[in-house]
């Protein structure tokens, strides 16, 4: 019987547990798994920093019936830009709550990746706070199996059309000529949008991010990928209201 586990993991969530432990739940290549870790929360715990929110490191576990203890751990990232932004904090926060919400016990090699990436550039403020979020949404319905066909118009078959409507029920889009009954939720786009979309649909992971959008395709670009994860999900995020609530328009006009 195992007794013990070495696992590398995201604390994607910290609850203060008795007077100076805390109870964390580690984002793995395997899933979610929550741990005890005995007084961290003590003054000068050299484990206060690794198990804090957002922290990613190596942790040596300890198997004890059905739950797990921290018995060592070593910070391999901090992602220190974060804190000391509400914004990026929030946005972070948000993306913790959706993979709670939706993880499974499969392995999620690629979730894990997809975070550790948007950690990265919200810590570095290198791409602007709403673009990694559009990123991270669609990539992430990609990566649990809710893709949407953007591979050509569904009516004509035409790869990129002058004027692409997004049908964010339909989870494709279409042709703005091909249009014979319009939906509430269709999104009228540009062929900055669509390209935008598939390059975060298809492309490897070390160039998820490396695209330039701006303008109006920009605003319609993260319009669509919120409002196609909330359509799909069909759930209320309360850490999303949040972010979306500190916002300003970020993107000038073309």
């Amino acid at each position: 019987m195992q007794t013990h586990l070495t696992i590398k993991g995201l604390v994607i969530r910290e609850t203060a547990y008795q007077d100076a432990d805390k109870m964390i739940d580690l984002f793995t290549e395997s899933g979610i798994r929550t741990v005890y870790a005995k007084s961290v929360r003590k003054p000068g715990s050299k484990y206060a920093a690794v198990t804090q929110l957002f922290s990613y490191g190596e942790f040596c576990l300890r198997c004890s019936g059905e739950r797990l203890y921290l018995d060592s751990a070593v910070s391999l990232n901090l992602f220190f830009g974060i804190r000391n932004d509400l914004d990026a904090l929030a946005l972070a926060s948000y993306f913790a709550e959706l993979t709670r919400k939706t993880a499974t016990t499969q392995k999620q090699p690629q979730i894990l990746r997809l975070f550790l990436l948007a950690l990265h550039h919200l810590s570095e403020h290198s791409r602007p706070l709403l673009l990694i979020k559009a990123i991270f949404e669609l990539r992430f319905m990609t990566e649990i199996g809710m893709m949407p066909n953007l591979i050509c118009c569904e009516s004509c078959m035409v790869y990129l059309p002058k004027h692409p409507v997004m049908r964010v029920r339909f989870a494709n889009f279409v042709c703005r000529e091909c249009i014979q009954i319009g939906d509430s939720r269709d999104i009228p786009a540009t062929q900055a949008v669509l390209l935008a979309a598939r390059h975060v649909v298809f492309s490897e992971f070390d160039r998820l991010f490396q695209f330039r959008i701006k303008g109006k395709s920009a605003e319609i670009f993260i319009d669509y990928t919120e409002k196609y994860l909330q359509q799909t999900l069909g759930m209320r995020i309360p850490s999303l209201e949040f972010f979306n609530a500190l916002q300003s328009p970020p993107f000038d006009d073309e």
